[in-house]
């Protein structure tokens, strides 16, 4: 593949310069792009989002998953040097950065772990996160030169083989939301999906409905003896539903059992992770075509490797890992 020329990055380079300023009819702004969904500049009748209702599963066990799975947080200095974008230019790495993080700082320091840290928080809480991935093109040459990423509403968004049938609010007659509906492109899409092995997007959202009908654990009641009762059989439901991901918070269960559930939801949390990478392994394909290059993420980290969870769980069920070794595996 023939790389692009000095001076065609000279012009990209120059482009990046200005802020994306247009529409997708060229000539308007600073340059032009090819988004085929859109961002409501209006407000839309409240869906219930369910990460605002204070339940159990999203205050406490969503949001440890989203903890382990984050890579700027408690393994930052593991992935720090073991996740990288290599084999490509100087150029194409500054603009995958200034493109991708959110602020000046993180572009500075070639820091782009937070925002994959966002990506995995929606992973977890949502099951699904599906971005289009806009183009930027200079007006006179029609160039590409940056991007952005549209983060799409899971309830708008039909994931097919293919294409996405994106199907949102486009406008407002009176208070009466008006839909319109477009295909895009699934190779103009990152779509990150919870892990198949552990039920997909669509397991995902069969275990929530699950969880979600058990209620709330807390409830006031005046009878306190009656209430812990209650809360002892919500607890016994909830993890019975979440054996297979497994609980890092588990009461009146063997120090073995115990073990098995919480190598469960570290596999998952490590599972969740691989998804994550994934997605950036889709933006970085898509840079490639617009940039001829062959970039490619390098992810190698031993305690990350799926094979290295399983041959940890299947040593603890046999016995052969003592438990502070256990401890010391765990803190990874």
């Amino acid at each position: 593949m023939a790389h692009i020329s000095q001076d065609t990055w000279d012009e990209i380079l120059e482009n990046q310069k200005y802020p994306l300023i247009g529409t997708n009819e060229p000539n308007n702004g600073n340059g032009f792009n090819d988004a085929i969904s859109w961002r409501k500049s209006f407000h839309t009748k409240s869906r219930g989002n369910d990460r605002i209702h204070a339940h159990q599963f999203n205050s406490i066990y969503l949001r440890d998953l989203s903890y382990d799975v984050n890579p700027s947080l408690s393994r930052k200095n593991k992935l720090k040097d073991g996740l990288k974008i290599v084999e490509c230019s100087d150029n194409y790495y500054k603009t995958f950065l200034r493109y991708f993080v959110a602020d000046r700082y993180r572009y500075k320091t070639g820091d782009f772990l937070e925002e994959l840290g966002r990506w995995g928080d929606d992973l977890c809480y949502d099951g699904r996160v599906v971005f289009e991935i806009v183009g930027w093109y200079g007006n006179n040459s029609s160039q590409f030169y940056a991007f952005e990423l549209f983060k799409l509403e899971n309830s708008f968004c039909k994931v097919g083989r293919k294409t996405i049938i994106y199907n949102a609010p486009y406008s407002m007659d009176g208070e009466k939301e008006v839909f319109k509906k477009v295909k895009i492109p699934r190779d103009k899409c990152i779509v990150i999906d919870f892990p198949k092995e552990l039920g997909g997007y669509k397991g995902f959202l069969k275990k929530r409905k699950e969880i979600y009908g058990l209620g709330n654990k807390i409830k006031l009641n005046s009878n306190p003896g009656k209430e812990l009762s209650r809360m002892k059989e919500w607890d016994k439901k909830f993890n019975k539903i979440v054996s297979e991901w497994g609980n890092l918070k588990q009461d009146n269960v063997t120090e073995f059992y115990q073990g098995v559930s919480i190598l469960r939801f570290k596999y998952m949390a490590i599972s969740c992770t691989h998804e994550v990478i994934n997605g950036l392994k889709q933006l970085i394909d898509y840079l490639n075509l617009k940039l001829y290059e062959t970039a490619r993420v390098d992810f190698e980290v031993e305690e990350y490797k799926k094979s290295y969870l399983l041959d940890i769980q299947k040593k603890w069920k046999s016995g052969d890992i003592s438990f502070q070794k256990f401890n010391e595996i765990i803190r990874i």
